[in-house]
């Protein structure tokens, strides 16, 4: 089993996904897409390789990875050894340009 570590950027990110789905649609929303979150992040620990290179990052060396939640939101995580890191949770619907500039990702 691999271990999953969720970064607190990851969780700052979840949280700001989490408050804009309470204030526009309602708490209940809001709660089914953390779950979702963290369903995806369990299933890590089985599967770590189960999320396909993330295409926008593969010029790097390291082996960043992505599941995508509700169709919208990708958990972006770096696979090493016997260890998912998930770095951030990124809103489909933005530039692809930003997440390649982010500098929460090493060569």
């Amino acid at each position: 089993m691999v271990k999953v570590i969720i970064t607190p950027s990851a969780i700052e990110d979840a949280e700001a996904i989490f408050s804009y789905y309470e204030a526009c649609y309602s708490h209940s929303a809001a709660n089914k897409l953390l779950k979702e979150f963290i369903a995806f992040a369990r299933r890590l620990e089985q599967m770590p390789e189960m999320g396909p290179k993330e295409p926008v990052l593969e010029h790097l060396k390291k082996n960043y990875r992505y599941v995508v939640v509700w169709n919208r939101y990708k958990l972006i995580y770096l696979y090493e050894q016997d260890t998912c890191s998930i770095l951030m949770v990124w809103d489909c619907k933005r530039n692809p340009e930003d997440l390649q500039n982010d500098n929460r990702f090493e060569s």
